[in-house]
């Protein structure tokens, strides 16, 4: 006699389970992408990440909503163009200190600051902000403080201005545009960029606090893009020739000179 065969009844588990598995899955790996498109690019419109990834407009604006209100993609100035986030800048600080504590950045702040009996800074770029991430204090009773964990608008200052004049010039424009600077202003900044871009470093005199001169150099990554800039900072007595000031700049240019070789990361 033949056995009649009883069909499995659908349930919803078995039904959608595995489907909702893989949709999941999937969009995790799409947002990833995106994420990771970032990491290469300073910034991109939705056109320009549907056109990378080969994706339609319509599932990228759909996962740019949800990594912009988790806060890992943020709406650039420049309309229709998205770039990296607040919880993006968290998780590159983490690494950048990461990467500090193993000692390179460390020790040859140190010796910097040994050389030139001053204080000695590495800061970097955060968003339009510029971070001191190390800095190592000056021996002389009479001397400038940095914390490390301080940040100042990227506008006026050594460290500032080295980072500005070094960023790639959409960027650049960009962080100046926020700054909504009159026409003259803006001219002036430009110009004073150009001319750190050729002789390779900042200075500043009081810009952030009166009676303090500073020099800034920039740290390239193993890619060739800024990594950061190190700093000198001097009370302006100590600082008052330009044989003091000539030794204070060829010190901070060849400890940054030294990072870049050693590879670290931007």
């Amino acid at each position: 006699m033949k056995k009649r065969t009883i069909p499995r009844k659908a349930t919803p588990e078995n039904q959608t389970a595995p489907a909702v598995s893989t949709k999941r899955r999937d969009d995790r790996g799409t947002a990833m992408s995106i994420l990771l498109l970032f990491a290469r690019h300073r910034s991109l419109s939705a056109e320009q990440i549907a056109s990378l990834l080969r994706l339609p407009a319509s599932t990228v604006y759909r996962h740019l909503q949800t990594l912009l209100q988790a806060g890992f993609v943020v709406e650039s100035r420049i309309l229709g163009r998205y770039s990296a986030g607040p919880e993006v800048i968290r998780l590159a600080d983490n690494y950048r200190q990461e990467a500090l504590a193993q000692g390179e950045v460390r020790q040859r702040l140190e010796q910097l600051s040994r050389e030139t009996g001053e204080l000695a800074a590495y800061l970097v770029q955060s968003s339009r902000d510029a971070l001191c991430v190390e800095s190592v204090e000056s021996a002389h009773i009479l001397s400038c403080s940095y914390a490390a964990g301080r940040s100042r608008p990227l506008l006026n200052g050594a460290s500032a201005r080295a980072i500005l004049a070094f960023l790639p010039e959409e960027e650049r424009d960009e962080v100046l545009a926020g700054h909504f600077l009159a026409g003259d202003e803006l001219l002036s900044i430009r110009n004073d960029l150009e001319a750190i871009r050729d002789c390779g470093y900042a200075t500043s005199s009081g810009a952030l606090a009166p009676g303090i001169w500073g020099v800034s150099a920039p740290v390239f990554s193993e890619a060739g893009t800024l990594a950061g800039v190190v700093t000198t900072m001097v009370p302006l007595e100590r600082a008052d020739t330009d044989d003091a000031r000539g030794w204070f700049i060829a010190s901070t240019r060849e400890a940054a000179a030294e990072l870049s070789h050693a590879g670290i990361p931007a």
